[in-house]
């Protein structure tokens, strides 16, 4: 298996909540800040050691993060501008929603919204109200994403403002549209092959927030952390964690250990599948970031199957080598957790031999960003470049999937030594009881 890059184990030992180690900071090159200032799996972090570790930081480093914040805080007052215009839209049906993640992460997760990046915002919809929420940003001039499939989302298509800004390169721009995700559920069971219970109670527990001046529905602290951590395991069986979501969860852990009201309501309230799939986020968080756990979150952790405590054993580094290293490790955590042979052999057919084709209007879309847009096209033209635009993303499928299948033998084959022994020896241990009590009848 990759290693992760010196420069991203930096990054993430300088920010560590028991155990920090900033000073591995100071031997970066120019060109390993270059990296962590420019991806946006790590861009979102470098904003954090600003505060945590500023004084060591390259003077240039220094003044790009500020610049990064400044342009933050600029971006976030649009955010809740744009928020407030759809509210105003939404409010005249008399329709409902709450907002999930983003700036509905503070408290607990985020020092402030200003200092936490958001792309987009996500709104959940019951199924009466999804539709008045997209009609209500029709009208907003928003607009579906086009080339992109979202069928094993939890969301429908991204709605994107018609707009000419085109992409400079700073994450952090003040002027990037920002569009909306409408979710239709919490956890999508069917692309899944299995879900947790409870999880219809979490709309029925929501309450109204206040942050700034503005004024918002969300979750409850309790059902918060449980969507933040679903989350976070859904994207970690699939297309890979975020760093920075790990740390999210993380910082909200650390916080909240000796909150003893919290995780009493905590297990209360979420059923046991549902606590089981949060431990799984748990163990990622606490295993990266060393953050403090209350005696409930462990014990949680502790109870988690032998296969993914073993995945755990051999894959915890996966999230973090997938942007620089390609590999579907997630596939084997997610057969973990699946009962029914059926839905293994179907999710292990789906990632490793995948049938389905992203649309052709994602080339369309590809050539948008590079200002090709109005050019005039064949239909013969466009099948052409989407043949072209295949070719090289079967070719890495197909090269990863060597060393996907071996890393699925390393999982599975200790699992099965493992259950085999254990088997073995719980046989033996009857025998001898057998032994004993004939010896005593004797």
């Amino acid at each position: 298996m990759s290693e992760i890059p010196r420069h991203i184990t930096a990054l993430l030992a300088a920010l560590k909540f028991c155990g920090s180690e900033p000073e591995a900071l100071r031997n970066l090159t120019d060109s390993e800040w270059g990296v962590l200032l420019s991806r946006w799996e790590f861009v979102r972090l470098t904003v954090l050691l600003r505060h945590v570790c500023g004084d060591i930081l390259p003077d240039w480093v220094r003044s790009q993060m500020d610049l990064n914040l400044c342009d933050n805080a600029e971006r976030f007052e649009g955010i809740k501008g744009v928020y407030s215009d759809f509210v105003k839209a939404f409010g005249e049906t008399g329709t409902q929603h709450l907002v999930l993640k983003g700036f509905a992460q503070w408290p607990g997760y985020s020092e402030h919204p200003r200092f936490r990046l958001q792309s987009d915002i996500d709104i959940f919809c019951p199924p009466e109200s999804i539709f008045q929420a997209r009609n209500a940003l029709v009208t907003l001039g928003y607009e579906p994403v086009k080339g992109l499939d979202f069928r094993a989302a939890d969301h429908w298509p991204s709605m994107v403002p018609k707009t000419r800004w085109k992409w400079r390169g700073n994450h952090f721009d003040p002027q990037i549209p920002v569009s909306f995700e409408l979710h239709f559920c919490f956890w999508n069971e069917s692309v899944a092959r299995f879900g947790p219970k409870g999880l219809d109670q979490f709309w029925f527990r929501r309450i109204e927030r206040r942050l700034d001046d503005i004024s918002f529905p969300a979750l409850n602290a309790v059902d918060n952390l449980g969507y933040t951590a679903l989350n976070l395991t859904r994207n970690l069986l699939h297309e890979g964690a975020s760093p920075y979501q790990v740390y999210e969860l993380a910082r909200f852990l650390h916080t909240n250990a000796d909150n003893g009201p919290f995780w009493k309501t905590w297990r209360e309230s979420h059923d046991d599948s549902l606590r089981r799939l949060e431990a799984i986020s748990f163990r990622l968080a606490v295993d990266r970031f060393a953050c403090s756990l209350a005696g409930e979150a462990e014990e949680e952790i502790n109870c988690l199957p032998s296969a993914v405590k073993r995945w755990f054993d051999n894959f915890a580094a996966s999230p973090f080598t997938a942007p620089f290293c390609s590999n579907r490790d997630g596939l084997w955590l997610h057969l973990s957790l699946l009962e029914s042979a059926a839905d293994k052999r179907s999710v292990l057919r789906e990632r490793l031999l995948p049938t389905r084709l992203p649309p052709i209007e994602r080339v369309d879309l590809a050539d948008e960003s590079r200002g090709m847009e109005g050019v005039s096209r064949s239909p013969l033209w466009k099948r052409a470049r989407y043949v072209a635009h295949m070719i090289p993303r079967a070719a890495s499928h197909m090269r990863i999937l060597p060393s996907t299948l071996w890393h699925g033998v390393r999982w599975r084959w200790p699992t099965r030594t493992l259950e085999r022994k254990s088997a073995e020896s719980g046989r033996s241990r009857v025998d001898s009881k057998t032994v004993h009590s004939g010896d005593e009848a004797r």
